[in-house]
């Protein structure tokens, strides 16, 4: 079937395609099937983005290093609830669910109708169509005492910094404590979408990144940063042969995934 995405849209279906690779390849990382069984199914040439060996093995390394603090996550929060936001197409459900967290995915209602196409009703995931800088999208989420964790992966460095600042906002006023995992990009990669290996081929621009994460402190002062990995730290582990050569320059431009905690304080007197 034909999948009608474009600019920063189009991204999620890298991500998908490398996913699917990894599934048909000897010894897969993710060995997400699911992803395989989609990207089969639509109809878009996906070989554009067959020249992008870095993209490949970065967007395994994020995905396995986002996955391993998920899980971490609901080992010490079985029965947790997790959003996702900026989902795509994204199968991080099926991948850590433990069989008691609850799920949401939350995207463009454009978006979400291609998600439709692929993925079954389950009774503990639910869909939100809306955009994460729509303020209302909070209150779709039911939290009811549980804790909270805000998953966000290849979605904050296609905003602009006042719009990054935006949906922090709007998780703080909208939710009294959570954790967050955030994909950042390397500052030196902005406005260079360009020089990208694959996402030159759809159109998109970075427009935001980091040097270390505390910037998403100094965005929202109530935000706490509670610790940073370099994707590189696992990326090296996936790069064959001559490839390592680059690891260097990876710990310098490769993405990090920033970790944060917020709590709301409340005044005595309310």
């Amino acid at each position: 079937m034909a999948v009608k995405l474009d600019g920063v849209m189009e991204t999620l279906l890298i991500t998908l395609y490398v996913r699917a690779k990894d599934a048909a390849s000897a010894a897969p990382v993710l060995n997400d099937q699911k992803a395989a069984e989609i990207a089969a199914e639509i109809d878009y040439d996906f070989s554009k983005f067959d020249s992008g060996f870095m993209s490949y093995y970065g967007v395994l390394a994020r995905a396995k290093t986002m996955d391993d603090q998920a899980r971490a996550f609901i080992r010490r929060h079985p029965e947790c609830t997790i959003v996702s936001v900026g989902c795509g197409l994204d199968t991080r459900f099926s991948r850590v669910d433990n069989g008691k967290i609850m799920w949401y995915n939350l995207d463009f209602p454009e978006v979400i109708e291609q998600r439709k196409l692929f993925f079954e009703d389950h009774p503990r995931v639910k869909d939100i169509s809306k955009s994460a800088l729509d303020p209302s999208w909070t209150l779709d989420v039911e939290v009811r005492g549980k804790h909270l964790l805000i998953i966000s992966e290849g979605m904050l460095m296609f905003l602009h910094e006042r719009e990054v600042a935006q949906f922090l906002g709007i998780l703080t006023r909208g939710f009294d404590r959570f954790e967050a995992h955030f994909d950042l990009l390397y500052k030196g990669l902005v406005n260079k979408g360009g020089l990208h290996d694959t996402v030159k081929k759809t159109g998109a621009q970075f427009h935001w990144g980091v040097k270390d994460g505390s910037e998403i402190t100094r965005l929202c002062p109530g935000i706490k940063q509670i610790g940073l990995i370099n994707f590189t730290e696992e990326m090296r582990h996936l790069l064959p042969g001559v490839k390592k050569l680059l690891i260097p320059m990876m710990y310098i431009a490769n993405n990090r995934l920033g970790m944060y905690a917020f709590k709301k304080k409340y005044n005595s007197e309310e």
